[in-house]
């Protein structure tokens, strides 16, 4: 198709208003010279003479053009994407009215034990009694898709729809509206960017232009959430039980925003306006953002306006861990995720020539290891792989296990693939800095085992001495409940410091991410390799992807117990219930996989997830619209960028504290204690709890930061006016006589937590505080 830039005004426009309002005409253009833009309005700008902002959006587009839009946005953000040549993004730009061009970008995915982990399956959960499962809540996940035939999308023992809802359920290529019920009520997708950018257009012949899932991960997803209870579940013979969601009454809404080669952002936005619209409580998005500014972020634009329609945004971390700073998703105003170990693993081991013993973990059923369990064979070291490897030698690999020791870019099913092809009999890996204890188990087409990386590199000396090096496999073909404290976090779980504003803590909490069951799709295998025939019902999968769902099921019920709520509260629950011991071993500090020293806030958040305390709090720290203007205002915003993040016009004023916003945490640099020489926080805490006798008196505790004065101030909160007070606070930090000592393992880092405990109560708030050196980290 051929394109042209029109220097021209547009001929609608009245020749005053050509005057007043520079503009320009563009073209729609698949060349590859042009690119797709979203572009940000201010909808007060419109121009009397257009009758509505479509008609004033057309003035910036040519009216040549078949196809002038992408996607307008009307209820987040106003605005809308379309392809543009660098030079005419420029120029829109300076156009009267436009707030931001944005370049659109690809986004990717992060990719039955976990309920009863999380304490949701007693029959006494006060939660899931209350709730009733979340049946009047609708979730909504933007993601790959839903193959709505598995058992975890059946409506059977689930009432009417809820009659706020205003979905629909789009027909398309192999999805037709009767795919929807009453668990499934509704399911979208979103493809106007993806088909504009040059990772598109969709394939039709490899993946659906429906809702349809043709990858797995929209559906793994959904169903760990909110999936319906499957008797029977499992996967290769492992995770055998009753699989469900954390809230498997709740309503499931899909948005499929995800193709072959990434998710468009241009895409998302508008699947999240849509969401919005549509009813949605809960959005889930297990997929990665950004970490820049908000004003140059339009998912974090987009929202800020669904957190001020009520509705709460729950993210994953990310999976570039263990580094600091590594956190994407990260505004204040949505919920991030990281991912931790539950209490089950899949146990497998090598008995080396030798007689030595190796631990690991395998998804290869028992059946699979019969001839590596009978009769030793040859062991090989493939060495340390950092590319992938299109195939190996026969010769050296035919009849033998494969020792790699992988990088953690490197495609592993691929590699098993190529050991395969090449006549491998099974597959040693260990995953690296990934995952150092070799705690992750995955499907693979070639039986494997995970290993840690000390072994790796113990197996890997035994083959080097030679000797005719030789290995048994043994699998029992169960699972484990033995395996010690967990959860623990897993090294590629993305860590804070928050880069985009390091006064806010990020991710806000911990759950189940590793080795956890749910729901997938007919089209591909479990090991998403393309050649491999096996199909199944569930699979096993790690990321935090996984740990998302769980938060959002959660997040699901309590609004449903709770429906006055908003995202604040929920969040605010959630985060000062949370705990940083383990499940299984109570006196334990969760532990790092990556360190194996206890894991501090940037790695855990506030805690890891404690769904029935998150059902009764005590009390919350709420946030408001005007909270967040006022700390952006102090994060030195313009005015132009605060309206582009809040949609409203603001005049900043001078003298507002810095740590005012009301978050459930405490983020300060060391610099700037010694800068200052005391920060002050100042926060207020919402009575959401009945009291008995109408009064509930809470005494604050600081416990930690060894070396630094800590004080706060009233000790005592003294609330007596019923559901809904508000009292405030203020909590210092300075330096002590003594230098401050920074946390075992954790260089440049000091942590500590102040508690609120009910007296003559069962109430307690704790909140995180952390002290970190920007030169240190």
């Amino acid at each position: 198709m051929s394109s042209f830039l029109s220097l021209s005004a547009h001929f609608l426009f009245f020749f005053f208003f050509s005057l007043s309002f520079p503009t320009f005409s563009i073209s729609v253009s698949t060349s590859p010279s042009y690119q797709t833009f979203i572009i940000l309005v201010d909808s007060h700008s419109k121009p009397s003479p257009f009758q509505s902002h479509k008609h004033w959006y057309s003035s910036f587009i040519s009216p040549s053009s078949p196809s002038p839009f992408i996607h307008i946005y009307n209820t987040l953000f106003h605005g809308f994407s379309a392809s543009l040549t660098p030079h005419q993004s420029k120029h829109l730009k300076k156009s009267h009215g436009i707030l931001a061009v944005y370049p659109d970008s690809t986004l990717h995915i992060h990719t039955t034990r976990s309920p009863s982990f999380l304490g949701l399956d007693r029959p006494t959960s006060p939660l899931t009694n209350l709730s009733d499962d979340g049946s009047d809540t609708i979730i909504g996940f933007l993601d790959t898709g839903v193959w709505p035939e598995r058992r975890s999308f059946e409506d059977r023992n689930i009432g009417p729809i809820p009659t706020r809802w205003r979905g629909q359920c789009e027909e398309g290529q192999g999805f037709i509206r009767s795919s929807c019920n009453r668990k499934l009520i509704g399911a979208r997708f979103f493809s106007g960017g993806y088909d504009a950018s040059p990772v598109g257009p969709i394939n039709d012949t490899v993946e659906f232009r429906s809702p349809r899932d043709s990858n797995g991960h929209g559906t793994h997803v959904a169903s760990v959430a909110a999936g319906s209870r499957v008797g029977g579940a499992g996967f290769r013979g492992f995770a055998k039980g009753v699989a469900r969601g954390m809230a498997p009454k709740a309503r499931i809404a899909i948005y499929k925003v995800c193709w072959k080669s990434g998710c468009l952002l241009s895409d998302m936005c508008k699947a999240l306006e849509k969401a919005v619209s549509d009813g949605v409580d809960i959005v889930s998005v297990s997929l990665g953002s950004s970490s820049a500014p908000f004003y140059l972020d339009p998912f974090a634009v987009a929202s800020f306006q669904a957190f001020q329609m009520g509705v709460l945004v729950a993210v994953s971390a990310g999976n570039e861990g263990p580094d600091p700073g590594t956190i994407v998703n990260s505004p204040p105003w949505i919920l991030a995720v990281g991912a931790g170990t539950i209490d089950r693993d899949f146990p497998a081991s090598i008995v080396l020539g030798d007689g030595q013993r190796v631990n690991g973990v395998s998804l290869a059923p028992k059946t699979e290891l019969t001839r590596l369990t009978r009769n030793p064979h040859s062991l090989f070291s493939a060495g340390k792989i950092s590319s992938p490897l299109d195939d190996f030698s026969p010769e050296s690999v035919r009849g033998r296990v494969v020792l790699c020791m992988v990088d953690r870019h490197v495609s592993r099913v691929a590699l098993g693939a190529s050991l395969k092809y090449a006549g491998a009999a099974a597959m040693i890996l260990s995953h690296g800095d990934l995952d150092p204890k070799g705690i992750l188990a995955e499907p693979h087409v070639i039986p494997a085992i995970a290993i840690n990386v000390e072994e790796a590199d113990r197996i890997d000396e035994y083959i080097k001495r030679g000797n005719h090096p030789t290995a048994l496999i043994l699998s029992e073909g169960k699972d484990r409940f033995d395996m010690g404290p967990a959860p623990m976090v897993a090294s590629f779980s993305s860590r804070g410091p928050n880069r985009a504003m390091p006064a806010i803590l990020k991710p806000d909490l911990l759950a189940p991410g590793i080795n956890i069951l749910g729901s997938w799709t007919d089209v591909i295998s479990p090991s998403n390799f393309g050649p491999d025939i096996q199909r199944s019902e569930f699979n096993i999968m790690s990321g935090t992807s996984m740990a998302c769902p769980h938060v959002s099921g959660v997040a699901a019920l309590i609004k449903a117990a709770h429906p006055e709520w908003g995202p604040s509260e929920i969040k605010s629950a959630l985060m000062t219930t949370a705990s940083s011991r383990t499940r299984t071993y109570p006196r334990t500090l969760i532990r790092d996989e990556f360190t194996n020293h206890a894991a501090s806030p940037f790695d855990i958040g506030s805690g890891h997830l404690r769904p029935d305390l998150a059902l009764d709090p005590g009390l919350v720290y709420d946030v408001g619209r005007e909270d967040y203007v006022r700390h952006l205002c102090r994060l030195n915003y313009t005015e132009k960028e605060i309206r582009i993040v809040t949609g409203i016009r603001v005049s900043c004023r001078a003298g507002d504290e810095k740590w005012e916003l009301n978050y459930p945490a405490f983020v300060a640099t060391l610099e700037e204690v010694e800068e200052a020489k005391e920060v002050v926080f100042v926060r207020r805490l919402k009575m959401v709890s009945e009291v008995r006798n109408g009064v509930g008196v809470y005494k604050g505790k600081v416990v930690g930061l060894k070396g630094y004065d800590v004080w706060v101030e009233p000790k005592r909160l003294r609330f007596g006016g019923g559901v809904g007070e508000r009292l405030g606070f203020k909590l210092g930090v300075r330096k002590g006589k003594k230098d401050g000592c920074f946390d075992k393992g954790r260089k440049g880092l000091a942590v500590g937590a102040l508690v609120w405990r009910e007296e003559s109560g069962k109430h307690v708030v704790r909140s995180p505080i952390v002290l970190f050196s920007k030169e240190e980290m």
